[in-house]
């Protein structure tokens, strides 16, 4: 293949029907999260406080988890583009055991971390009810970890319908289910916070039995006689794990860095801390969509590199990252024309909505590098190339820390100095993944044309 018989519109349509559904997809689990969240604040502040922690925790472990499991997608998908079947069954098999695994470790963490609140001298009061939390929280880690090899699994072949459908349909049990169980109806007793986790459970296993229903009945996935000849875990298992550790280090390194951000944060008062969150979860909603496509390029670079195709693979890694970046001008656009109208939609404080239209500003800078940076993991780890990205996401904590540091608190400016120092670990971050795939591609078509 050639530049010039890169058939462009299929490729962005063929990206697209993959993507578009992921995104969807994304927007539903955010929301679930919300609902219970925006439920709980009814209750008192002081089980708000309780979810918002345990939710914190949840994400770390989630993302740790999801990082493990993402090597299916690569590994999978790779096998579909070569047409082995064989492989791709064996690994399906061998990603069920790693998400057996995954999960039960998941499961016994989040139930110790009460012992890290202490250490973090969170309020005694918001603790018991923050680990009661967790504690019940935590069964739904199995499901969640057996969803994502179902997910990955369907993500490499192509196919991502199939999970906005089943969030689809057990978002009625999202929204009546935290009603029912948080305040006490139908019946049912009010059960505050453990009623939010119990929900969680029932949503995170109809989601696994969803998916798991749709990959069993379905002839394209039948014909490949994913369940027969089931083998115990093999080395595949530990290739898998060795593959994904990286990628959830990159993840957790990622996120803790936002975190670490919000800390900061803290030191410039209630107002600012406010505005920080709501132009934090304007970006959060927006980076949906990168996010996704992120997932969606991994997936189909790995097919074109399963078919011995790298200058495929090389177009399909860069029309992601260029798709992803046009996606996220409609939120940029809105963000710098109706920044007040934005931050009114979470706010009446006339004080919070002032701080945080500047901050909303320098977001809109920011989609640019969160756009590139998030596709550019997905198109590296589609090569397989997961140990790179893991150490260059260092760039967020060695430079991007010190910028905010230095902008926000040396030189006094404030939240927004924060802001752009956020920006400069973010940007330094997008052009280097950037330029590693450019160089690991060109590698892959001169090894393999020379």
């Amino acid at each position: 293949m050639s530049v010039a018989t890169f058939k462009f519109k299929s490729e962005l349509r063929g990206l697209l029907t993959l993507g578009l559904p992921i995104i969807l997809t994304q927007i539903i689990q955010v929301s679930n999260t919300t609902v219970a969240i925006l439920m709980m604040g009814r209750v008192g502040s002081v089980e708000l406080a309780a979810v918002g922690l345990g939710g914190a925790f949840m994400i770390f472990v989630f993302l740790a988890c999801l990082g493990v499991m993402m090597s299916l997608s690569p590994t999978i998908a790779q096998h579909f583009g070569a047409g082995r079947n064989d492989s791709i069954r064996h690994a399906f098999q061998q990603g069920l055991w790693l998400a057996v695994g995954t999960g039960a470790a998941a499961f016994f963490l989040l139930r110790q971390m009460g012992r890290l609140m202490h250490w973090m001298a969170v309020d005694p009061e918001v603790i018991p009810l923050a680990q009661a939390y967790l504690d019940i929280a935590a069964w739904s880690m199995p499901s969640v970890c057996i969803y994502m090899a179902f997910r990955f699994l369907c993500e490499a072949t192509g196919h991502s319908r199939p999970m906005l459908m089943v969030n689809i349909a057990t978002l009625p049990v999202v929204i009546g289910g935290n009603w029912a169980l948080i305040f006490g109806h139908w019946g049912l007793p009010a059960l505050g916070v453990e009623g939010a986790a119990f929900n969680l459970i029932l949503v995170m296993m109809l989601n696994a039995l969803g998916l798991a229903l749709f990959v069993f009945v379905s002839e394209r996935y039948r014909v490949r006689r994913l369940f027969s000849l089931f083998q115990l875990p093999s080395r595949e298992c530990l290739n898998l794990l060795k593959l994904g550790l990286p990628i959830a280090g990159t993840l957790v390194l990622d996120s803790g860095f936002f975190s670490a951000i919000a800390l900061l944060m803290g030191k410039m008062g209630y107002v600012w801390l406010a505005a920080h969150q709501v132009a934090i979860n304007y970006a959060t909603v927006a980076f949906m969509i990168p996010v996704s496509l992120s997932s969606a390029t991994m997936a189909r670079v790995g097919q074109a590199v399963g078919q011995g195709d790298s200058v495929l693979a090389r177009a399909r890694g860069f029309l992601g990252i260029s798709s992803s970046l046009l996606l996220v001008l409609p939120s940029i656009m809105l963000v710098l024309a109706v920044p007040q109208w934005i931050a009114h939609l979470y706010t009446g404080d006339g004080a919070v909505i002032e701080a945080a239209v500047p901050l909303l500003m320098v977001a809109a800078v920011l989609h640019i590098f969160d756009a590139t940076y998030i596709t550019a993991q997905g198109a590296l780890r589609g090569l397989k190339d997961v140990n790179g990205p893991m150490l260059i996401s260092l760039s967020f904590w060695l430079c991007g820390l010190p910028a905010a540091w230095f902008f926000g608190i040396v030189n006094d400016w404030g939240a927004v100095g924060l802001w752009w120092g956020m920006i400069v670990g973010v940007a330094l971050t997008a052009v280097l993944l950037l330029w590693r795939f450019h160089w690991r591609s060109r590698s892959m078509i001169l090894a393999q044309t020379g």
